[in-house]
């Protein structure tokens, strides 16, 4: 498979935003962590998760025809997302709750078994609060895997298509797209689902105008803005709203797949690429780094003006975890899972 590196490039932003979002006010600048466009960054998880779908599609479209490739495939996702997520979870429990605490040893289990989207052991996001949607993603997985061996060619699609629309009936009746914790899979099959789809489309041979990477852009923009500032009565205009986002996305990989300008060569040059190498330990390590960090920071650098202060902590904290996501990407990501002597080197990126 061909690598799309501008996707790399914009999964590998959006991560940054991620943690940019998981700052306060207590812990850095209000100029920067409460404007519109970071408050509204927590929706660039429905974009890993169509991303996710898109990849997973194009790269195991046509694999799974039987049992024995449909639990070698759970098998070379589950060695791609677990190493990590068992790494980064123990090291938040570790550093930042104590480790012994009955709550904290259920919340570990539900991260660590992966059920932290589900309500299988709480209504809790586990510990590590970015790895529900890991347990989510898992568990599109299955699903994806398991409707390439009940339904064949076009039944498939057929089959995705029934379960998306019932994924999206639901959030509609919860009234509540945004999805975390207890319910977070069915979010997130909803959008992995939709990335099945775009690789459907962006199979058919077309090309788009390159002005759409900018129309698209904007687009995105005002619809953080609008979703960030209009209080809606009716919940049903709310709703419409949230909807929007996950389809904004997934139109937004197809133009990208289908375009090649100005934003698509920004997107591929080296700092977006190393970005994008390293998003899926940014994402899984912003909690420990951030929890853990930051206490230590504002206990040594008490002799700057607050601000300052929070300013200079920012960039710290970015600096620490980018050098600290790089270690694990290449000793955790790479090296271990070679070392595990199971699968093939994996080469996409599926995951954030």
């Amino acid at each position: 498979m061909n690598r799309i590196h501008k996707l790399d490039g914009l999964r590998g932003l959006f991560a940054l935003f991620v943690v940019l979002f998981h700052f306060n006010i207590n812990n850095a600048p209000a100029a920067l962590v409460h404007n519109f466009f970071v408050r509204e960054s927590y929706i660039f998880v429905d974009f890993f998760f169509i991303l996710s779908g898109f990849v997973i599609a194009l790269t195991y479209h046509k694999k799974i025809q039987g049992p024995s490739s449909f639990l070698h495939f759970i098998k070379k996702r589950f060695i791609r997302l677990y190493p990590l997520l068992l790494f980064s979870t123990l090291m938040y429990w570790y550093l930042v709750h104590p480790f012994f605490d009955k709550q904290n040893i259920k919340n570990a289990l539900d991260t660590l078994l992966l059920t932290n989207s589900t309500p299988i052991l709480g209504n809790d996001i586990g510990m590590n609060y970015p790895s529900w949607s890991i347990s989510s993603e898992m568990i599109s997985y299955i699903v994806f895997g398991a409707c390439s061996l009940i339904a064949i060619h076009k039944n498939k699609t057929i089959a995705i298509a029934i379960l998306t629309l019932g994924c999206f009936a639901w959030l509609a009746y919860q009234q509540n797209y945004f999805q975390t914790g207890t319910y977070g899979f069915i979010r997130g099959l909803a959008c992995f689902n939709l990335g099945y789809f775009v690789f459907i489309v962006s199979n058919r041979q077309f090309v788009l105008p390159n002005i759409l990477e900018w129309l698209i852009t904007i687009f995105i923009i005002g619809l953080m803005y609008i979703y960030h500032t209009l209080n809606f009565t009716n919940p049903h205009y709310n709703l419409i709203v949230q909807f929007l986002i996950p389809i904004t996305f997934a139109s937004c990989i197809l133009i990208f797949i289908k375009t090649s300008g100005f934003i698509t060569d920004l997107l591929e040059t080296k700092p977006f690429q190393f970005l994008g190498k390293i998003s899926y330990s940014v994402y899984l390590n912003q909690a420990v780094v951030i929890g853990f960090v930051i206490p230590k920071l504002f206990k040594y650098i008490n002799f700057l003006q607050d601000d300052t202060k929070k300013t200079l902590c920012v960039i710290i904290v970015l600096f620490v975890l980018i050098i600290y996501s790089w270690a694990t990407q290449y000793f955790i990501e790479s090296k271990f899972g070679k070392r595990l002597n199971v699968l093939k080197k994996i080469n996409d990126y599926s995951c954030p």
